[in-house]
């Protein structure tokens, strides 16, 4: 019913778009703040099958930083997820937007400060080599 709801709002309040997004982001943070750890295997698995993909969509810069803010607190639960974030933000990576791009780059750092060493370690080469691409690119300052 509340899905209902919020659904028929959505589709016919276009001006309150990005407000509901946004609070739908803080509701995620909220739930996550919450889990217990170790994590539950479906907890790991909305991770990777529904907050990670979200980096692809266009308007990921409406939530943002909200969806940022919920990978963080996965890996403050668990660094072993680290690995797996990393790789598919890199898969998820913008090829030509580099304003997105930006918002990558500002994600990976708030990723890098919670990083455990040896987690580290894993993705050093694919994350390296990412930044080398972005080092090198033409928009680089």
């Amino acid at each position: 019913l509340v899905k209902t709801i919020l659904h028929r709002v959505y589709g016919k309040l276009l001006g309150i778009r990005a407000f509901i997004r946004k609070q739908f982001g803080n509701i995620f943070y909220n739930i996550i703040n919450g889990f217990m750890v170790p994590l539950k295997e479906e907890h790991k698995q909305f991770l990777m099958r529904v907050l990670l993909p979200l980096h692809k969509v266009k308007s990921v810069s409406m939530y943002h930083a909200q969806l940022a803010y919920c990978v963080i607190q996965f890996l403050e639960k668990d660094s072993t997820l680290t690995q797996p974030v990393i790789l598919s933000l890199l898969k998820f990576w913008p090829k030509t937007h580099s304003p997105k791009e930006v918002m990558f780059l500002n994600e990976l750092e708030e990723i890098l400060d919670v990083v455990d060493p040896a987690e580290f370690r894993k993705i050093i080469k694919p994350l390296f080599t990412q930044l080398a691409k972005c080092v090198s690119s033409p928009h680089f300052q």
